[in-house]
């Protein structure tokens, strides 16, 4: 005699929370840095170019802009006749790139499952929202990286190669705070942005442990920067940290929708909108619509039976365009981005060299 044929099976208790993890956002700091500054009061972007760009699938568009002159002649005598200075025009060409997301549901196939419809779709949305955000990051990050600086006017002590910062382990904890004057040297003296990578932060910590009542006050170094993290800024070989340093107001991003988002239609069991996705702060367009047919394949046998069902489509698609200040003469004129890379301390080197702060002098003579 056994009870074996009536045992009780594996106990399965929902807890939706348990596997957040998997789909838990990064930090996407250049994206945000860019929405941000397009939404600041001195951006860049005006209200009638955002509006008009997000309107303006099937267009091309085009803002005028006058180019740089440095041909201006300052004379040493007084004349009865001025010159001409005429500028010369262009056309600014907005360049875009599509991106484009979805998932399905089948709604019946929920009915014999322990994971329901709406953790399903959660999970889901958050998948997909992800990976957007992520690649909208990249591109925020591609877009600097193509705007660096090829102008440098004064570089202090550190050497620049292929437009780019080397900081010497040694000096990582003073290029925070030299980024100022390198920034004014290029005429650029505003606020500045600082997008970096755990290099970055793992140097502000440190930074922010010789506080205003430490050994040596080094607040100063980052105090007046504007923080932003990303996880996609990846370092190169033989580097520890990297970050672009950006003046205030200098970038924007624009963004626009398909014709029928931007017009909100709703026909033949398709509806399309503009939404915003969680993770990214930009107005995406939806397309969404039901079909039926089979769908016993979707979850093998637990939707065996589902010749014939119906099934949702949820589809996001938005045209994105970074924005950088217009520069008609890079090679002569700085750019207001500035990337730099700290190096990693040489092999057989733990502990690299750091410099050293004398405090107390007037109370210690060293010289004896």
């Amino acid at each position: 005699m056994s009870l074996v044929a009536t045992r009780l099976q594996n106990w399965r208790i929902s807890n939706p929370e348990l596997d957040r993890n998997m789909f838990r956002p990064l930090e996407y700091g250049a994206l945000d840095f860019f929405v941000e500054q397009t939404d600041a009061p001195n951006s860049i972007i005006s209200p009638n170019l955002r509006d008009r760009a997000f309107a303006s699938i099937g267009n091309t568009v085009q803002v005028p802009v006058i180019n740089y002159d440095g041909d201006v002649t300052v004379s040493n005598v007084r004349s009865c006749t001025v010159n001409d200075d005429e500028n010369t025009s262009a056309l600014y060409t907005v360049v875009w790139t599509t991106y484009a997301v979805g998932f399905t549901m089948v709604p019946a196939a929920y009915m014999n499952n322990e994971i329901d419809y709406q953790q399903d779709f959660q999970r889901k949305m958050e998948k997909i929202c992800r990976a957007l955000a992520t690649t909208l990051d990249n591109g925020a990050i591609a877009a600097l990286e193509a705007a660096k600086t090829q102008v440098f006017k004064d570089t202090l002590q550190y050497q620049v190669s292929s437009n780019v910062i080397n900081v010497p382990t040694q000096m990582a904890s003073e290029i925070l705070g030299d980024l100022n004057p390198i920034m004014r040297a290029n005429a650029y003296p505003e606020t500045i942005h600082l997008i970096g990578n755990a290099g970055i932060d793992s140097l502000i910590r440190k930074l922010a442990q010789h506080g205003v009542y430490n050994d040596v006050n080094k607040r100063m170094e980052y105090d007046n920067k504007v923080l932003h993290y990303t996880t996609q800024l990846a370092n190169a070989s033989e580097k520890i940290g990297t970050l672009y340093a950006v003046a205030d107001g200098n970038v924007g991003i624009l963004t626009r929708v398909d014709r029928e988002a931007l017009l909100g239609t709703s026909a033949n069991f398709h509806e399309w909108d503009v939404v915003r996705l969680p993770f990214i702060d930009l107005p995406v367009g939806s397309h969404y619509y039901t079909a039926v047919g089979d769908q016993s394949s979707i979850m093998g046998d637990a939707t065996a039976d589902l010749t014939c069902g119906k099934k949702e489509y949820f589809g996001f698609s938005v045209d994105v365009a970074y924005i950088i200040a217009y520069n008609s003469d890079a090679e002569h004129v700085a750019n207001p981005i500035i990337k730099a890379q700290i190096a990693a301390p040489q092999q057989n080197t733990p502990f690299a060299a750091q410099p050293v702060y004398v405090t107390n002098s007037a109370d210690f003579d060293f010289t004896t």
